[in-house]
């Protein structure tokens, strides 16, 4: 942990134990003496199926309320993501980590995710998470719950899930606008929202958009101009239906449309160059940028059933379309390019019975899914060094070497490596190859799933939950691949040299060789995997406002199917799962104005989907259930409303995870146990306070720190190579009950650091944080 974050850190943690070492009933009474108000507002988890109170909740979970949001001006899911212990973005926010462990993966592999966002319900695809529909203007609840979901969640839920519910419609008008601008990379966002009564108390309307656009940070010295801008368009239209005579029945129907275009400002750029911090620059001759769009139908329908039932039903169709091109060299030269496209069509529907008899709460459900992507088509276009990726030269040489009764020339090894080095200077000092690959799926998931708290006697409570799932899927593989180069003609060569004819003969067999086993074409492939997935545990209300809840429960992610590139044979792989043991603390103090929460946890992996390199052949590797793994560590998170005005706030996490069986085949088997996951930060932690005077004057400010981490899961002997950053945020205005202005600012002390850095074609490249950005926001209300 850096030496600039452990007082702020302290800081965070001497509050958050106060409770332990101070008289509880003397401080209540300075806080009554104080002026103090008695009772904080509750929050409420719905992501859950079942509404409860955050309190009663012993799932791990950050909720983020509305007026949160506001105040700590976050913009979009990552915002949330960096201030949530164990939690951290990846790769320059295109993705996440729960507890140490990737929103896609640990060990390079596996077909489904290991964490979904979902908004309003709707599972988003991963590719969602990299440019989709996840900004943050008019929402109104987003919930983080770490730790395996599996239960309520269903496929892709393994290490979590992100749960985003934006504003519903109200009978009463409300508008609010907001304009934004930054100077670092000129960004600026415009957004408004209104809704009200259409007809009164029976139909009302919401209608929300936001207007974003972004030159970047990145300079293209070839083209002269921005190489990394953004823009976005997103609206969402949302009617609230409550007919009369109904009983309770409640209608609520959306529909999103969202655009986004570029990479939010950020991308890989040369970190060889001076002052690479502040000029961030490319030689790029081709674009890299990526185009989501998503078209999302909600409708959501409840019913009271008498005092104790009420049935729900969530139908979601996502439409979501993407394209990416990329230079995979960032040079002026084309050694590396390519493009991938998606179309996915997702439907799911929820239907769920819960009840309340006061002593027994829960839920039972059931749910269908049905995840098309017919076209995922990838493209690509790179190059191999002959001598650097191939070992050409030393491996004529070689061949020369050999008596002629292996085939060779029976050459001394001095006038092999010289006809070898002649032989050489024929070829090209690089060979292109392009690559086209088709990967369609479908994939049908059901499901049957409960959940129940069951008050035993007063304080005790018995937990238990299931699901069984069952997944159809059904996939495709074609790859066609073909060398660019011409190559030098042995009969041309043969009339000069015989030998030399024979030589290159034998090299040119041997490149359209490995070319040929990278071509396939898979028979379509259909698997089924059947899961059932327990969860138990007790609940204890020790004192009033203190619980303490132990929970065990099976997570799971889902099998596959494939295509070995290199063998053109089709393989399957098993699902994998985990158990999560988990103990809980939830206490409020001093008249509920200060909540201290933890969570403690041991996750115990089997099974684990790794991928396994065959043999030499590059192409020849498949995916194998071949792991095991472990991820144990804690969550402690505290607020206190100090006075009516005053409000601080912390977290800290540690996530401790280790491959316990894990052989690669890298060249050579490379036993990986012992090894940390990639992208995994040991210690996550955040603070921060928002102050607001009578007068309309507000300042928040706010820091989170995220550990150093590996950026691979090989060559970890010299220790964490992506450093720890800490960020400072501030945002401070002035706002009335119509009117707000702010001066806001990011990465206030313009913390230098990275999320991957890599040499490529000698250059050295990384995904750079962003430096320090300073806005200024407009805000009006009625």
């Amino acid at each position: 942990m850096t030496n600039s974050f452990r007082p702020v850190l302290a800081l965070m943690l001497a509050s958050a134990a106060m409770p332990a070492y101070a008289d509880e009933a003397a401080m209540e009474s300075a806080a009554a003496d104080a002026g103090v108000a008695g009772e904080s507002n509750e929050i409420v988890v719905t992501g859950l199926k079942f509404d409860r109170s955050l309190q009663d909740t012993p799932t791990s979970v950050k909720v983020f309320t509305a007026e949160e949001i506001d105040r700590q001006n976050l913009i979009s899911v990552y915002d949330l993501i960096d201030r949530t212990a164990n939690v951290a973005s990846t790769f320059a926010e295109s993705g996440f980590n729960i507890r140490g462990i990737s929103s896609t993966n640990v060990s390079g592999t596996g077909f489904g995710d290991l964490a979904t966002v979902y908004l309003d319900g709707s599972p988003l695809p991963r590719e969602a998470s990299g440019g989709g529909p996840l900004d943050l203007w008019d929402l109104d609840q987003v919930e983080i719950l770490r730790g395996p979901q599996s239960t309520l969640q269903g496929r892709n839920a393994l290490a979590g899930a992100i749960i985003l519910k934006t504003t519903d419609p109200s009978f009463e008008w409300k508008g609010k606008a907001r304009a934004m601008i930054t100077d670092a990379d000129g960004e600026y966002r415009l957004a408004a929202a209104v809704g009200g009564p259409i007809v009164p108390d029976v139909l009302a309307f919401r209608v929300a958009g936001e207007l974003a656009r972004g030159d970047g940070l990145i300079k293209n010295s070839v083209t002269g101009g921005d190489y990394a801008k953004s823009n976005s368009e997103v609206v969402r239209t949302k009617l609230l239906f409550t007919p009369f005579g109904a009983d309770g029945l409640r209608i609520v129907g959306s529909y999103l449309y969202d655009r986004h275009y570029g990479n939010d400002g950020r991308g890989y750029t040369f970190t060889d160059l001076p002052n690479s911090w502040k000029r961030r620059t490319v030689e790029a001759n081709r674009p890299t940028y990526s185009k989501t769009s998503t078209d999302l139908f909600t409708l959501d329908v409840s019913l009271p059933l008498g005092d104790v039932f009420t049935l729900s039903s969530i139908s979601s169709y996502n439409h979501l379309k993407t394209f990416s091109t990329y230079d995979g060299d960032l040079r002026r030269e084309d050694e590396a390019y390519g493009d991938y496209s998606t179309n996915q069509k997702i439907f799911s529907q929820e239907v769920r019975l819960t009840f309340d008899t006061g002593n027994l709460q829960g839920l039972i459900g059931a749910y269908y899914s049905k995840h098309k992507n017919p076209d995922y088509l990838a493209n690509s276009t790179f190059s191999l060094d002959l001598d650097v990726n191939l070992g050409l030269t030393s491996r004529v040489a070689q061949f020369l070497a050999l008596p002629p009764a292996q085939g060779g020339a029976g050459m001394d090894p001095a006038t092999a490596l010289a006809t070898a080095q002649a032989v050489r200077a024929l070829y090209p000092q690089r060979v292109f190859i392009s690559s086209e690959q088709l990967y369609p799926f479908n994939i049908e998931t059901q499901a049957l799933f409960g959940d129940a708290s069951w008050e035993i006697t007063p304080g005790l409570k018995l937990l238990a939950g299931f699901r069984y799932d069952r997944e159809k899927q059904t996939v495709r593989n074609e790859n066609a691949v073909t060398l660019n180069t011409v190559l030098p003609d042995p009969a041309f060569y043969g009339q000069v040299n015989p030998l030399f004819g024979l030589v290159v003969q034998t090299v040119n067999g041997l490149l359209l060789s490995d070319v040929q086993n990278a071509n396939s074409s898979g028979p379509q492939q259909t698997t089924i995997y059947k899961a059932f997935l327990p969860k138990g545990g007790v609940s204890w209300e020790v004192a009033p406002n203190k619980t303490l809840s132990v929970i065990a429960q099976r997570g799971y992610r889902s099998g596959g199917a494939g295509i070995n590139p290199g063998q053109a044979y089709a393989f399957t792989y098993d699902p994998e799962y985990t158990w999560n043991y988990e103990m809980s603390l939830r206490t409020q103090w001093l008249d509920r104005r200060l909540t201290l929460n933890a969570n403690a946890f041991y996750i115990d992996w089997s099974d684990q989907q790794v991928t396994v390199q065959l043999s030499e052949n590059q192409y020849d590797y498949e995916t194998q259930n071949a792991g095991k793994s472990r991820v144990w560590g804690f969550e402690v998170e505290s607020d206190f409303d100090v006075t009516d005005a005053l409000n601080i706030y912390g977290s800290v996490g540690y996530a401790n995870s280790k491959f316990l069986d894990f052989t690669v085949q890298n060249g050579q088997a490379q036993d990986l146990s012992g090894n940390a996951f990639s992208g995994a930060p040991k210690w996550t932690a955040a603070i921060g306070f928002d102050w607001r005077h009578a007068s309309g004057v507000s300042v928040n400010v706010n820091a989170n720190y995220r550990g150093a981490q590996y950026q691979g899961v090989i060559e970890q002997d010299q220790g964490r190579d992506v450093p720890a950053r800490t960020l400072v945020n501030a945002k401070i205005g002035y706002s009335n009950d119509n009117f707000g202005a702010y001066l806001v600012a990011t990465n206030l002390f313009n913390d230098k650091y990275f999320d991957y850095e890599y040499e490529n074609a000698g250059r050295l490249q990384a995904l750079l944080g962003e430096p320090r950005m300073i806005g200024l926001t407009f805000e009006g209300r009625f």
